[in-house]
């Protein structure tokens, strides 16, 4: 057996978001493939936004993982992945003529690499389930069994227990899959911006 080596918390213990918006949830998702990829930035779960997200209990964070925010309501600069767009809306149309014309504009987003199509993550939770195979992932990186990480870590009980429902052998797999996905549409953002870095495009700089 390969050497164990020390391991944040921050780093593979995600149990603190299991009851977190389901939009928290994605970000940090979407945050850790971006850290695999070398975004350079710290875990999510010390970044200031999870704190405060977090600190807030669940009630609704203007500009903070929320998905749709009017402008005038969020925060003053814009966080990571968020982008800000201008639509005149005509009230006179039905709700279901909006909807079906905004999903006709996200799709019109496709080739600009920023609207993440959902994959297969497993259930329930999907993302949640994710961040669970990137947990996988990073304790066999450093050394840990599914066997000794849940001798090693009996303080983070519950959440090792959660990860014996996954197959380590194909939760490597899966990440990777996610990666390549991941890795295709910070090309595409590159090619929207004209071969800016991605990590300049999406982290705000």
């Amino acid at each position: 057996m390969s050497k164990k080596k020390e391991l944040a918390s921050e780093e593979w213990d995600f149990s603190v978001l299991e009851k977190a918006p389901r939009t928290l949830v994605h970000r940090a998702m979407q945050w850790e493939l971006d850290r695999e990829l070398g975004s350079g930035k710290e875990p999510f779960l010390k970044s200031a936004e999870c704190r405060k997200a977090l600190a807030a209990g669940g009630k609704s964070q203007k500009g903070s993982a929320s998905g749709i925010v009017e402008l005038g309501k969020a925060s003053g600069k814009a966080m990571p992945f968020e982008e800000p767009h201008n639509f005149l809306v005509d009230w006179s149309q039905p709700r279901e003529e909006l909807m079906n014309q905004f999903g006709g504009w996200l799709d019109t987003q496709e080739k600009s690499g920023r609207l993440l199509r959902k994959p297969a993550l497993g259930k329930p939770r999907q993302p949640l389930t994710m961040l669970r195979k990137m947990s996988i992932v990073r304790l066999k990186a450093n050394g840990y069994s599914l066997r000794s990480a849940t001798a090693q870590f009996k303080d983070k009980k519950r959440f090792v227990e959660s990860l014996h429902k996954i197959n380590w052998t194909m939760a490597s797999r899966e990440v990777n899959n996610a990666l390549t996905r991941r890795r295709s549409n910070l090309k595409s953002i590159e090619r929207t911006m004209g071969g800016k870095n991605w990590k300049t495009g999406v982290y705000q700089g």
